[in-house]
């Protein structure tokens, strides 16, 4: 684990504590200055910064940390005058991505990631080696951090060039799974909220649950039991990211945009105002108004703090406005039943159909498909067979053509049932 020293200019620290023990960084000491806005230059103050300087003789670490984001002249300058590595907050991220991307198209995004981070970066140290100056910790001189900065930018036209080709498989992945009458459910929300807890809790499958940062970077997509609903866990929403970022993960937050229903997660024991901060955060990630008819959220952790519940739900409303708002405690089962009613309601489908066929072979196995694909209401065997079934309208013509084929078909009769119309 390497060892660190925090710089912030505000007193909360709590979250970037958290990413650095995600990232392996051990924080020995933290320098705090209260400024408006950090200075153009070091960050710091000249004078903080020399004291900075002199306590890293007396208390060397591994690296520094910063609680914000570094212009590329700001990180050049602190890099330069401390002499020892230099992470912003978005550099500590990016390092965590790293460590826990698998499969491929995570991988390429965090890489993209990366490298969108690190142009800016090396535009100035172009720049500060052709005045003259030092590199940065890249080292070479001009010559090798101006060839590495057009290797980069080759690369990223390459990694975008291979997520695009991974997109257009995820999307007839998507198609087939419509097709087939699967009904999709993401579980969104703020890193360490939960969601991989909740999705073992749903689906009774392991994945893998860690009380870390950051613990699901690509996609897991499970079935929820026997029904035709898949549910898959995604990686978690942090706030003020910047846009690139929120970019070269637009492959897996394409599985949000397109989901039937967003359950997006909440860790219901923190405080009002950081659950208040996150939900706009999210907004601001998703787009205002874009998950508006399909989200509902989902107040995990409840057996930590089940007093606060009614507070919660009002600001959670009055910020996002969706479908319903349900607390629940993975680790307990708490209002699990509760959120499984809803999402089994929620894709009830809208088209109720009733029809008499002879008792036949060919309408026992009728039946049995029925079963499978859609929603049976009711059976009734007679010297007739009488059923009543739910499908969903862009279901309901290749159904209808079945039904006609059976021997003994009549009384057939469909009708569209408003409450569950999406």
């Amino acid at each position: 684990m390497k060892k660190g020293a925090l710089i912030s200019l505000d007193r909360e620290t709590a979250e970037i504590e958290e990413l650095c023990r995600s990232a392996d960084i051990e924080i020995l000491y933290v320098v705090m200055q209260r400024r408006a806005r950090p200075d153009r230059s070091h960050y710091l103050g000249k004078g903080r910064f020399n004291e900075l300087k002199e306590l890293l003789l007396e208390r060397p670490v591994d690296v520094v940390v910063i609680n914000g984001e570094l212009k590329p002249s700001q990180h050049f300058n602190l890099e330069n005058g401390l002499k020892v590595e230099c992470l912003d907050r978005i550099a500590v991220v990016l390092d965590i991505f790293t460590s826990r991307a698998e499969g491929r198209e995570s991988k390429l995004q965090v890489e993209l990631a990366r490298l969108n981070y690190q142009v800016p970066l090396m535009r100035e140290w172009v720049h500060s080696a052709k005045a003259g100056e030092h590199p940065g910790f890249l080292g070479g001189g001009e010559y090798q951090v101006d060839v590495y900065y057009n290797i980069i930018r080759r690369r990223i036209a390459q990694i975008d060039e291979e997520l695009r080709s991974l997109a257009r498989d995820g999307d007839l992945r998507r198609g087939v799974r419509h097709f087939k009458g699967f009904r999709t459910v993401c579980l969104a929300g703020y890193t360490n909220a939960g969601k991989s807890s909740l999705m073992r809790r749903l689906t009774g499958e392991e994945v893998l649950v860690a009380d870390r940062m950051f613990s699901t970077l690509g996609t897991t997509t499970r079935r929820v039991g026997s029904s035709k609903i898949l549910l898959t866990d995604t990686v978690g929403f942090l706030k003020d990211l910047p846009h690139f970022m929120v970019e070269s993960f637009r492959n897996t937050l394409q599985d949000v945009f397109t989901a039937d229903l967003v359950i997006l997660v909440v860790d219901s024991s923190e405080p009002l105002f950081k659950v208040s901060s996150k939900m706009v955060a999210v907004q601001e990630i998703l787009g205002k108004g874009q998950m508006k008819g399909k989200m509902v959220v989902v107040l995990n952790k409840m057996d930590q703090d089940p007093d606060g519940l009614t507070e919660m739900i009002s600001a959670v409303n009055e910020i996002l406005d969706p479908l319903s708002v349900i607390g629940v405690s993975a680790v307990t089962g708490y209002g699990i039943d509760e959120l499984m009613d809803f999402m089994q309601s929620y894709f009830r489908p809208s088209v109720v159909v009733s029809f008499k066929a002879a008792n036949s072979k060919s309408s026992a196995t009728e039946i049995s498909r029925l079963y499978d694909d859609h929603f049976v209401e009711s059976v009734v065997y007679s010297n007739l067979v009488e059923v009543v079934f739910r499908c969903h309208e862009d279901d309901l013509e290749k159904v209808m053509d079945r039904l006609y084929s059976l021997p003994g078909i009549k009384d057939v009769s469909s009708a569209v049932d408003s409450r569950y119309v999406r």
